[in-house]
């Protein structure tokens, strides 16, 4: 756990990686001498004038969203908006030990709160099936994230999604996952009771067998054990439950191409209190957002109360009203010696950006290839799909999987695979034009975002490639077939649906022999 640590107010800030695992035990120390306790104080003034310089947001004011005056006036005679939380999908969502909001959705309604001129207040809620119960009984003015369904609508009002998750698998790392195995016979897997994800497996995997339990801890404790093979939850999250609860046995060991589309949800009562949070969301600052998400998924950021520092302090405020006639002896040197303390300060500081591009950097690269990892690719499709809508223009994708490598990794064991696979991946870099995406898909599977690329030219890309593949000697002499799948972008097409057709045809260049293009 990468931290910092403040000594000498009020209270213990530490940053800590929500994601990857590689940095363990680095901390950076800013420490002041117990004996001088004046610099303490000018210690903890400096460094809480730092915390609001890197948190600007906290000092925004509210904006005109463009509420018409029928919302303004609800708004004013409402004052106080219910919202319900989950209190256990952290880092997105949840309430910490004194019942208080907090997680990624936290910074959100605070923003919200602000446009909307209305305070936020928690209900306690037991979990996500009491959560839904309170919002049918209308003890929830709001939920905070949530899917929109059919089912819900009968009680909820869903605004334009503000963040979007895909749905990820965790496994033990004795046991290979591939997307196949939702299917195998007698594979099973752990999903939230209630979760809309259900819904999307069971449509897209109609054979899936799921076991539903209570939260993503039971969950885990099940894959731990061995009971079932994997648990499917919101990529992020599970990587935070790992890491939470120290399950060194689980990682995340694969990604499925469905996703969740997050919603505020409102009371179906009120629809002007809908009408508001649509028209907040839509007049939310892309970077603001894309900050709350830098924060919460590249780094996690705990406030841990420290009562030993606040009662030095209050003795440090107490010595210094004694001594104050004899302060203008020492001011010079305590001049000097802020001065030092400002130049850690700032070192700390880059060292801390430094850190943060790291575990960005991180979060977007698959760890064995060095190419985009499939958090990265999902983002990167999105852009494209909004691209191609703004401007007219069409786009392409490839999806490649190699052909037989199963029989690679049982004939000559993973680690040859893994060398494989790293050679694999570099082709591809190399092979691909400038403008082009590629990244791991997931597992031996790759795609390629080919952005002003129409159906026919990818087609050529594609066979171009499979040409190259097929006559290229891979580490060990070995010699290497892909089958790959091409699809071009229709106008109002979303993602998922897009994927689903290239994924159709690379199966089908699979079922007419492998080593071959097919179109969809």
């Amino acid at each position: 756990m990468a931290r910092v640590h403040f000594f000498g107010g009020t209270s213990l800030w530490h940053y800590k990686p929500a994601l990857g695992r590689q940095v363990k035990g680095k901390v950076l120390y800013i420490k002041v001498s117990q004996k001088n306790y004046v610099k303490r104080l000018f210690i903890t003034l400096i460094a809480g004038w730092f915390l609001l310089v890197l948190n600007p947001a906290a000092a925004q004011s509210s904006n005109d969203i463009g509420l018409t005056q029928a919302e303004r006036d609800y708004l004013k005679a409402k004052k106080v908006v219910r919202v319900c939380v989950d209190p256990d999908r952290l880092p997105f969502d949840g309430v910490d030990e004194d019942r208080q909001h907090t997680g990624l959705s936290k910074d959100y309604f605070d923003i919200f709160s602000r446009m909307l001129g209305v305070e936020m207040v928690v209900p306690e809620v037991q979990d996500w099936n009491d959560l839904i119960s309170k919002a049918k009984s209308r003890e929830c003015d709001v939920v905070s994230q949530i899917n929109a369904s059919e089912k819900r609508k009968s009680f909820l009002d869903f605004t334009t999604p503000y963040f979007y998750l895909p749905l990820a698998v965790v496994t033990r790392y004795d046991r290979i996952f591939v997307e196949e195995s939702l299917e195998g016979a007698g594979t099973q897997f752990a999903v939230i009771k209630g979760d809309i994800a259900i819904d999307k497996l069971r449509n897209r995997y109609p054979s899936i067998v799921l076991v539903e339990v209570k939260n993503n801890i039971q969950a885990m404790e099940l894959v731990y054990d061995g009971k079932v093979f994997g648990y499917i939850g919101a990529q992020g999250a599970v990587a935070f439950a790992i890491q939470s609860l120290n399950l060194n046995k689980l990682a995340v060991t694969g990604s499925l191409p469905l996703r969740y589309e997050l919603s505020v949800a409102t009371r179906n009562d009120e629809p002007l209190l809908g009408s508001a949070f649509e028209k907040a969301i839509l007049h939310l600052d892309p970077k603001e957002g894309q900050s709350i998400r830098d924060k919460w998924i590249a780094i996690t950021i705990e406030k841990v109360a420290d009562y030993t520092l606040l009662w030095l302090t209050l003795l440090v405020l107490g010595t210094v009203l004694v001594v104050s006639l004899y302060w203008n002896h020492y001011l010079a040197q305590a001049n000097r010696k802020i001065r030092d303390t400002l130049n850690d300060l700032h070192n700390v500081q880059a060292q801390l950006k430094d850190q943060n591009r790291m575990f960005k950097r991180q979060s977007i690269t698959d760890a064995l290839t060095g190419i985009y990892n499939r958090l990265k690719l999902d983002e990167d499709l999105s852009y494209a799909v909004k691209r191609s809508e703004r401007t007219k223009s069409e786009f392409s994708i490839i999806l490649l999987d190699i052909d037989n490598f199963k029989q690679v990794n049982d004939r000559f064991g993973h680690l040859v695979g893994d060398e494989l696979l790293k050679a694999f991946s570099s082709l591809l870099v190399s092979a691909i034009r400038k403008s082009d995406i590629v990244g791991r898909w997931g597992g031996e599977e790759f795609l390629i975002i080919c952005p002003d690329t129409d159906l026919q030219g990818c087609g050529k890309l594609a066979e171009q490639l499979r040409k190259r593949i097929a006559e290229h000697e891979f580490p060990g002499k070995k010699v290497l077939n892909a089958s790959l799948g091409v699809a071009v972008h229709q106008q109002e097409e979303k993602t998922d649906i897009m994927i689903a057709r290239v994924d159709k045809a690379l199966y089908r260049a699979k079922k007419l022999g492998r080593n071959r293009v097919e179109t969809g």
